[in-house]
């Protein structure tokens, strides 16, 4: 399941999508939604035609079953079913309705009544809906039709041409320790970041896992869960746009170091010198 305290795995399975950067991109700009951005979507999502809206989000969710997800792809290999792993290195740890799930719960306060029914079931406020929507209609593609697409991303598409700008056009809201992540983010943008050594980043077995965690604790304990959010999906879609010919697997090898030192900048200066010292290690690649 994709949370706001592990960010990492939602950025891994959107960096290996076929529509990475739009995915990425769009995730960015929903969790910087202000209030009176949040007010137009849903002025926009009134205008929008509750049965093809209906129709939409439940051909997103057939579109999504049908993609092999890492755990039945795992659990077959277990039944002995050969691993193909270019599938593997595509195949996402969450689904559609995961995704659903982080935006209508994460991103925002919605201020309007619940009256939308979005993958997994749930009805939620129709500015909410129209939030994910955006999302998953990247999420989905290239399977989804584009007619369904186009319905799902409508009021978010309505919104973004209006002439007042999104948040996400500014300084991206990092926390208190926004000048490190940016400069991070620099770095990747720059290419001065190399796929190759970020891969070569090595940890003891669980020494990563534990590390991350003790970051999201401290993230959790200093507010700072969406900073550090924010800052792992930049990076991942900065790391995208730098290397847009490389493949999952590239990707999949190179992120967790690059993950680690976005981490440490937003929270370097609240969690415990040994957890920091291993989020760094990727430091070599910069």
């Amino acid at each position: 399941m994709y949370t706001l305290s592990s960010p990492t795995a939602i950025a891994v399975d959107a960096a290996c999508h076929p529509c990475a950067g739009e995915v990425l991109r769009t995730i960015g700009d929903v969790f910087r939604l202000t209030e009176s951005e949040i007010t137009r979507l849903g002025l926009q999502a009134l205008d929008a035609d509750p049965a093809a809206t209906r129709v939409a989000w439940g051909m997103v969710e057939l579109v999504d079953a049908a993609a092999p997800s890492a755990p039945s792809l795992l659990a077959a290999v277990g039944q002995g079913v050969p691993l193909v792993a270019a599938t593997l290195t595509r195949a996402r740890l969450g689904d559609v309705r995961d995704v659903t799930r982080l935006v209508v719960t994460e991103a925002a306060r919605w201020p309007d009544p619940p009256r939308v029914g979005v993958a997994g079931g749930a009805v939620v406020a129709a500015s909410a809906a129209a939030a994910a929507g955006a999302v998953v209609a990247w999420w989905t593609r290239p399977e989804l039709p584009l007619p369904h697409a186009e319905v799902l991303a409508r009021p978010w598409v309505e919104m973004r041409a209006q002439e007042v700008p999104l948040a996400s056009a500014r300084d991206a809201p990092y926390g208190s320790q926004g000048r490190a992540v940016a400069d991070l983010v620099a770095a990747v943008v720059g290419a001065r970041t190399s796929l190759l050594e970020l891969s070569q980043v090595r940890w003891l077995p669980g020494a990563w896992a534990r590390s991350m965690h003790a970051a999201a604790c401290a993230a959790h304990t200093a507010g700072r869960l969406r900073e550090q959010f924010l800052a792992v999906v930049d990076v991942t879609a900065a790391l995208v746009s730098v290397h847009a010919d490389a493949g999952p697997t590239q990707l999949r090898t190179a992120l967790p170091a690059l993950h680690a030192l976005a981490v440490a900048a937003v929270v370097g200066d609240v969690l415990d010198p040994e957890p920091l010292v291993e989020l760094r290690r990727g430091a070599v690649a910069l």
